[in-house]
């Protein structure tokens, strides 16, 4: 009796062991399975020998996320997610529906899960990284480098032509014409100076020092080129402010960007208008798109066809620039879309571009010699480089114009210029797709970037104060003084990238956080360099 009662408690022993060691296993497996999906596509005896199985990762909301992608030339046969600490519930949604949409529509763009943005766009990020890996061309999967819809025509030079005026248009184009008209609505300024005190001391030599405020309506930007406490005294400062400088340019050339500001401004009869973006086209072939800045075409180069109208009718003011040194005329600091980075234009700046054997300036710090290169605004430039997530998606028009309808039911491109998150209709129907508080999301972005931007900010200009007492003490020989200078210069560069942007992370943040994070870096390792 005793033995049988002995043997009861030994299974019932081993039978609580194994059911610990069942629900241990139940409770490993439900980890891992958060964490990890099984693999979306064919089964493995249906990839041919042609595919390749190669890993990409991409940073999303709470951490890295690995995928391994099974493709060829012509086909995604395999997507398993490796890794991933997305939140559950949210992020791991998008990680278990985005790979099954890639896959069954063979489609890079595939909407991104709603809710789940950051998430969806690290998934295609991660894939679309592991396709480059293998030396697979994405726009075999409808993937594109930007949006393309449209090609740009480009102007034709030297024959004389004459602004047709916007007004010349308004009969055809009643409803166009009336929503330009109407940016006069946007007439509200303020002062960088006021608001960041710490600029005047970073541009102290330079016009910004003076007079630096936001940007208003395009309606306003001839009262504001006169009336500005900047100097100008060529006509190079009237290159995105109005058609007739334009098409002088086009008529003479280069010449153009040296004449007197005051000679050509009495020239001037409108600010910017129709023929900036359709030169006199639109009544031959309505809404064509035509690029009348040339410089805008030579910065692009061979890419010019691949970037969407739209985009290249915007970047053709809304871009990095400079004057070149010998014939003032505008000029951009790169010449495809690979070279449009801020390494690469810096690199241009750096080694590139020499006046009398050194890099070129914008001005020169009066304090502390460093050789300051002034940004301007380049949004194309962040909006297109490496890490937007719009980019091969929406153009600049899709976001800040968009069609009405008039009071006879008419669809028309409207041409009131506003932020999409003024935009309730645009939210609603395309944003909310993707983003389910996008204005909330976006001014949470703002303050974040607002704020990094000014503590870098500031930190330059205790690297401006040091300096200055470093060359005032005696102390450092010319070499080391120089040194310092280099470094800092590359430190303000990055960081008036994104200050001079105007999106303060909207546009790219990833782009926007990297130049703030090689801003810091470099003015810390300057800070070091002191003795």
């Amino acid at each position: 009796m005793y033995e049988n009662r002995e043997r009861k408690e030994k299974l019932s022993n081993v039978a609580g062991i194994l059911c610990g060691l069942f629900l241990v296993c139940v409770l490993v497996f439900s980890i891992v399975s958060a964490h990890t999906i099984p693999t979306v596509g064919v089964r493995a005896g249906e990839v041919p020998d042609t595919a390749m199985t190669v890993q990409g990762t991409a940073e999303g909301r709470n951490g890295p996320v690995t995928v391994e992608v099974v493709a060829d030339e012509e086909n995604i046969y395999q997507i398993r997610v490796l890794s991933q600490e997305e939140t559950e519930g949210i992020g791991s949604v998008a990680v278990k529906q985005l790979p099954k949409a890639i896959f069954d529509g063979q489609d890079l763009n595939a909407d991104a899960v709603s809710g789940a943005t950051i998430t969806s766009e690290a998934l295609r990020n991660a894939i679309v990284n592991a396709l480059k890996d293998a030396g697979i061309e994405t726009k075999a999967f409808g993937l594109r480098t930007v949006k393309l819809e449209q090609v740009a025509q480009q102007v034709e030079e030297g024959a004389g032509i004459q602004v047709i005026k916007s007004a010349d248009w308004a009969e055809m184009y009643p409803d166009e014409y009336n929503s330009w008209q109407s940016n006069e609505s946007n007439s509200e300024f303020h002062s960088y100076l006021e608001r960041f005190p710490y600029l005047k001391t970073l541009y102290d030599g330079y016009g910004f020092a003076k007079q630096y405020e936001s940007a208003r309506g395009h309606m306003y930007v001839i009262d504001d080129v006169t009336g500005t406490a900047r100097p100008h005294p060529l006509a190079n400062c009237f290159t995105c402010k109005t058609p007739d400088f334009t098409v002088l340019t086009n008529n003479m050339g280069d010449a153009a960007y040296a004449l007197k500001f005051e000679d050509v401004l009495q020239q001037v009869n409108e600010p910017l208008s129709c023929y900036n973006c359709h030169a006199n086209e639109p009544g031959d072939n309505p809404g064509q798109i035509v690029i009348t800045h040339a410089y805008l075409a030579d910065s692009v180069g061979e890419d010019f066809a691949e970037i969407d109208a739209a985009n290249l009718a915007c970047g053709q003011c809304h871009v990095e620039y400079y004057f070149d040194p010998g014939t003032k005329a505008t000029t951009l600091p790169h010449n495809s879309l690979a070279s449009m980075s801020p390494d690469e234009i810096l690199n241009y700046y750096n080694t590139q571009l020499l006046v009398d054997g050194e890099p070129f300036a914008d001005f020169t710090s009066p304090n502390t010699g460093i050789r300051v290169i002034k940004v301007q605004h380049p949004e194309m430039e962040t909006y297109l480089g490496e890490g937007s997530v719009h980019r091969g998606k929406f153009t600049c028009a899709d976001c800040h114009m968009t069609e009405a309808v008039n009071d006879k039911g008419e669809t028309y491109m409207n041409h009131f210029l506003s932020s999409p998150l003024e935009n309730q209709e645009l939210i609603n129907n395309t944003c909310s797709k993707c983003h389910a508080n996008l204005v909330g999301e976006i001014e949470a972005l703002e303050e974040k970037v607002i704020a990094r931007t000014t503590e870098v900010g500031e930190n330059l200009e205790q690297l401006h104060f040091k300096l200055t007492d470093a060359i005032a003490s005696g102390n450092y020989s010319d070499a080391e003084l120089d040194a310092i200078r280099s470094v800092a210069r590359d430190a303000q560069f990055y960081w008036d990238f994104v200050f001079v942007e105007n999106s303060n992370g909207a546009h790219n943040s990833k782009l926007t956080y990297d130049c703030l994070d090689k801003a810091a870096a470099l003015t810390e390792q300057a800070m070091g360099m002191f003795k």
